[in-house]
């Protein structure tokens, strides 16, 4: 994965080294594979989308197209949803957060910081749509259960602890900067 999205990272923006490290977990585990739509790397096995579906395809088209402000601040790493929304980095100011944009046209911070990032894909939400990130657990039982290895690697690998939910920032500063951006 890193070899495939590194070639095309705008100037300025770098792949965070535990980000790496987890992608690197995740192929020798045998959880990416090649189809006719290109490469996908998950944090669990099998072919149903758990949860992240991380992919050097995705695309800024529709949000931010070439050439025009924050195109180059954000970098799409995969979808969060079974509709379409995608995780990316984004450049905030020489700081690299973790944020999403959804299909629904909601903009929001998924993660300060990569740690914090892979603790939130590890606690098992199916999708990470900003609404069901405020209502607290995860709802799909499988999903927390085909996380639990990934889970495991990243409290053992940065000695850190998953939580059971996630919490999103108030006031969200993602979507304030893409709302200044797209006028809203």
């Amino acid at each position: 994965m890193t070899d495939l999205l590194t070639p095309h990272l705008p100037a300025g923006i770098t792949l965070p080294e535990p980000l790496e490290r987890a992608w690197a977990w995740m192929e020798a585990q045998g959880f990416g594979f090649t189809n006719e739509h290109g490469y996908f790397l998950t944090p669990y096995p099998g072919d149903r989308q758990l949860g992240v579906v991380f992919s050097p395809g995705e695309s800024l088209t529709g949000w931010f197209e070439p050439g025009k402000p924050g195109h180059g601040d954000l970098v799409p790493l995969g979808e969060i949803s079974g509709d379409g929304g995608m995780c990316l980095l984004w450049n905030d100011s020489g700081t690299t957060r973790f944020v999403a944009l959804s299909s629904d046209g909601e903009a929001f911070l998924l993660a300060d910081s990569a740690v914090d990032f892979l603790r939130l894909i590890a606690i098992g939400y199916d999708d990470l749509p900003f609404s069901e990130l405020l209502t607290g657990p995860p709802e799909e039982d499988e999903a927390v259960e085909a996380l639990a290895p990934f889970r495991a690697w990243v409290e053992a690998e940065f000695g850190t602890e998953v939580p059971a939910h996630w919490h999103t920032a108030d006031p969200d500063p993602f979507n304030t900067w893409v709302s200044a951006l797209k006028g809203w």
